[in-house]
């Protein structure tokens, strides 16, 4: 019996070892996103707290899709208070009154940071604005990508939405369901500068 009990272990672990790595690949250090230095909009050095679940988007202020899809950010941040949302805006291209008009403009009641370094654009991979990241306390990574499938192509857009990416990742977090999903995001490509 004892045999069969080490075989049938062996396997399960042989099974379940690939599952194993391929969700480590989709976790964050909490330490290290809370040691990058971002700037808030009065100009003072602010960081990103995985106290609990956060949503992470990487915004520019003359992002036309940005702009198109600040409105229902703002919505889906009011009706889930218990998740943080920051608007990451990478790079020195835009000064903080430009971010601060942007802000007041759309009337967006979540933290604008700006990551002047890219540190943490570079860290978690972001390539494009608007692009999402919804991280759970623990640093998993649980969604990446787009907010939902308007957008098909640059200048390319749907009718209708058939597919609501974060708010569902958003949901299925909440609700205790375990899943990791990235897509490819769509819109203007972080530079270099």
């Amino acid at each position: 019996m004892r045999p069969f009990i080490f075989r049938l272990s062996f396997l399960l672990s042989l099974a379940i070892f690939p599952v194993l790595i391929k969700a480590q690949e989709k976790i964050v250090s909490p330490a290290k996103i809370n040691s990058i230095k971002l700037i808030d909009l009065a100009g003072k050095e602010s960081r990103i707290n995985l106290s609990k679940a956060v949503v992470l988007v990487f915004l520019s202020p003359e992002c036309p899709l940005c702009k198109n899809y600040l409105p229902g950010l703002i919505k889906l941040q009011n009706a889930n208070k218990n998740i943080n949302f920051y608007g990451i805006i990478p790079g020195v291209s835009y000064s903080l009154k430009e971010i601060n008009e942007l802000r007041n403009e759309y009337g967006i009641n979540f933290s604008l940071l700006t990551d002047r370094e890219k540190q943490l654009s570079k860290y978690l991979g972001a390539t494009t604005t608007p692009e999402v990241f919804l991280i759970n306390k623990m640093g998993a990574i649980t969604y990446s990508g787009l907010i939902d499938n308007w957008a098909t192509s640059l200048g390319q857009k749907r009718l209708v939405i058939t597919e609501k990416y974060l708010e569902q990742a958003i949901k299925d977090q909440l609700n205790g369901k375990q899943t990791f999903k990235k897509t490819i995001p769509v819109g203007c490509l972080i530079n270099d500068i």
